[in-house]
């Protein structure tokens, strides 16, 4: 690649973002990183302290396209299964791109930034469940006797295991057919009947 010594720390994140989403971050090193951005480590560190530092701005970076993501939907009013639907094209597309290397390898080299990490996931997470769980009883689409509070929890804990488990196999949590089973079964245990309709009808235009 044609070195270029200009670079934003936005493209450097990002770009770095996806080796570690595809390789691990053990299996990536500084030099590794500076060449696939086509720069001298040099230039790297005016910007970057050393791999630690690299790794929590990559992890602030990520955390901060998601609130961009989520912003955007939230824009579009959306009603609660089409959020749904969203999110899980979403999920589609970012399993093929983040490897859960890169979440195995952040956990083992890297737990005090895993940690804080997984708090902000959870804490958002949980925010992000319940505000659309209680907008679907709202509208009329989910079942009235749901309790969000409880439903929220048991749906991160579900998530959680899934990845952490052993049962569910690193390749079945990028299975379209495994995200779509799962999305499914979560469906047709918070929908009404009029939801479950509206759900049959959107989720064919994906």
């Amino acid at each position: 690649m044609k070195r270029t010594e200009e670079i934003s720390l936005e493209n450097i994140l990002n770009r770095t973002l996806a080796l570690f989403s595809k390789y691990g971050i053990k299996n990536i090193t500084m030099d590794d990183v500076s060449h696939e951005l086509g720069i001298s480590k040099k230039t790297l560190y005016k910007n970057i302290t050393d791999k630690r530092d690299l790794i929590k701005q990559v992890i602030k970076y990520e955390i901060e396209v998601q609130k961009l993501s989520a912003d955007r939907m939230k824009a579009r009013n959306l009603n609660a299964i089409d959020e749904l639907v969203h999110v899980n094209r979403h999920i589609h597309a970012s399993q093929s791109i983040h490897q859960p290397v890169f979440y195995n390898d952040l956990k083992t080299y890297y737990p005090d930034i895993y940690e804080e990490w997984l708090e902000y996931r959870r804490n958002r997470m949980y925010e992000l469940i319940l505000r659309n769980l209680t907008k679907g009883i709202e509208e009329g689409l989910f079942r009235e006797d749901l309790n969000p509070v409880m439903i929220a929890k048991m749906h991160m804990a579900q998530t959680e295991s899934m990845h952490t488990s052993g049962i569910v196999e690193d390749k079945d949590l990028t299975s379209s057919s495994f995200i779509d089973e799962v999305f499914t079964y979560h469906m047709h245990g918070i929908c009404n009947e009029e939801g479950l309709k509206y759900f049959a009808s959107a989720r064919k235009n994906y």
